[in-house]
């Protein structure tokens, strides 16, 4: 993952077209915009609740969210890859810092 990617700030520019309903084994996101449906996995719906609130920006912030805790280069990966998977259906776009 590149230095870039995980410095690239996330916002989600659609926030009001999205409803997010969890359960306890994942999350169902309604896209208002073209009255679709997408599962998400339970981190994933969190992660995209908490990009949605504005509780993060960027790969960083978001992973500190999840954990609670200071996440190590392993773990912002794997939230980069994430974010990658939230963009690629349209959710979230990257803001280069």
């Amino acid at each position: 993952m590149t230095t870039h990617a995980i410095a690239a700030q996330v916002h989600c520019p659609r926030a009001a077209d999205l409803a997010l309903r969890a359960w306890s084994d994942g999350v169902v996101v309604y896209d208002d915009a073209n009255a679709s449906l997408h599962a998400l996995s339970p981190v994933a719906g969190e992660a995209l609740q908490l990009l949605l609130n504005g509780v993060a920006s960027d790969a960083t912030s978001l992973a500190h969210a999840l954990l609670q805790d200071a996440p190590d280069e392993e773990e912002i990966a794997m939230v980069c890859g994430l974010i990658t998977d939230l963009e690629s259906m349209g959710f979230v776009q990257r803001v280069p810092g």
